[in-house]
């Protein structure tokens, strides 16, 4: 019996010591988690947590020393109540469901764009771990574009030890450039080479795929035969050939993808004013405001129409994503639907944000993830988002 009890406070001890040095939960909140303890119990249980070479003053919880089956089960401890049975259920419909929801906290949730890209840098860097093991898994790993996905890749860059897969990863781009601007560290093509170049393992290819040059639309004011002209000049470009051309296409072979998501009021991201330029024409010109109420947002540059949307509406959206040359969604649903099978990574989607939410749901909801990261504020805007929809009552029949 007294051996028994030794072994739950042991567990309560670990459990505060993960809280308070992972995610710096104050010590009243973990009592509030560990169902009601005092806060003078829990300064006793991280005491404990310490002799017991569980936790440092530096507040650098070591998971490593536990049973993965206890630490995963630790991890579940920072999601909202019922967030992630919410997600894999609204997945399970589409065949779909999200293996891993990982929650980070990365400080005050400000919008301005120097909070944003603090809080970015800290996302990157939290997630940077999980996502190296992630990568080690894949063979032929996938990376969109944009501030999110740049700020995990200069988390990885950052690892000590550094990334080290045990077999050769090939990575490769799959969105090309934006036209109205120069090309920067945030496009697929730059993101892909500074991932090669993290691994000391070679393949058997040859140098990493580019599509700078590449433009990643084609404004709608080229129709008919002029798109298809140039549709088809982008097709002879070699990389481009490569990755989305001939009878075997290597985006067939991607078996996983890093991504992050765009918002309905700026889907696209930092391509969102080009997006209106190419999408509209004098005679209907593109708005922001038009184009939210079409979509709840983007994944990789691939607009998700509204649930609900009209016929015409969806009309819209198809012509809108038929602008785009990269990655499709046929092609994010074979990788996420494939990767129980194969067992590797799948869709990893990383966001943060608050204002990401209903996007995020959507991806769940259209099965086109397979590992989420988040920081706290978009899980707890999702849990209420979640929660007010399975609170909504459903439609009279007539």
């Amino acid at each position: 019996m007294a051996k028994s009890r030794r072994s739950e406070r042991d567990i309560l001890a670990q459990k505060a010591a993960y809280l308070s040095a992972e995610h710096r939960v104050s010590q009243t909140q973990i009592g509030k988690l560990l169902g009601g303890v005092s806060q003078a119990v829990v300064s006793r249980l991280i005491r404990h947590a310490e002799k017991e070479g569980w936790i440092e003053r530096r507040l650098i919880f070591h998971g490593e020393r536990l049973p993965k089956e206890r630490l995963g089960e630790f991890h579940h401890l920072v999601v909202p109540r019922g967030l992630f049975e919410a997600l894999r259920t609204l997945g399970a419909q589409s065949g779909v469901s999200i293996r891993s929801l990982r929650i980070l906290d990365t400080g005050k949730s400000g919008s301005s764009k120097r909070s944003m890209d603090v809080r970015l840098g800290r996302l990157g860097h939290l997630a940077a771990p999980h996502v190296a093991s992630l990568i080690v898994r894949s063979e032929v790993f996938a990376v969109t574009w944009g501030s999110t996905v740049s700020h995990v890749i200069a988390g990885l860059e950052a690892l000590s030890p550094p990334m080290d897969p045990r077999h050769a990863v090939r990575f490769v781009p799959v969105c090309a450039e934006p036209a109205d601007k120069s090309s920067n560290r945030d496009t697929s093509s730059h993101l892909a080479l500074r991932l090669q170049s993290l691994t000391r393992m070679s393949g058997p290819w040859g140098p990493t795929p580019s599509l700078s040059g590449v433009r990643a639309l084609i404004p709608r004011r080229f129709r008919g035969a002029a798109a298809k002209t140039i549709r088809e000049f982008i097709g002879e470009t070699a990389s481009y050939k490569e990755m989305f051309g001939g009878s075997a296409p290597l985006i067939d072979k991607v078996d996983s993808v890093l991504t992050s998501v765009g918002p309905s009021f700026r889907p696209m991201g930092f391509i969102h004013e080009e997006l209106l330029k190419a999408g509209g024409t004098e005679a209907e010109p593109l708005t922001s405001k038009h184009l939210s109420a079409l979509v709840a947002g983007d994944i990789g540059g691939v607009l998700l129409p509204r649930p609900g949307l009209d016929t015409k509406g969806l009309v819209e959206v198809q012509n809108l994503n038929q602008m785009w040359t990269g990655i499709n969604r046929r092609h994010f649903e074979r990788i996420a639907r494939q990767a129980d099978e194969t067992k590797r990574p799948g869709v990893i989607v990383v966001s943060c944000g608050h204002d990401r939410a209903e996007i995020v749901a959507e991806v769940v909801r259209c099965g086109l993830v397979n590992e989420l990261i988040v920081d706290r504020d978009l899980a707890d805007k999702l849990a209420k988002l979640l929660s007010s929809d399975r609170s909504s009552p459903a439609p009279l029949s007539r």
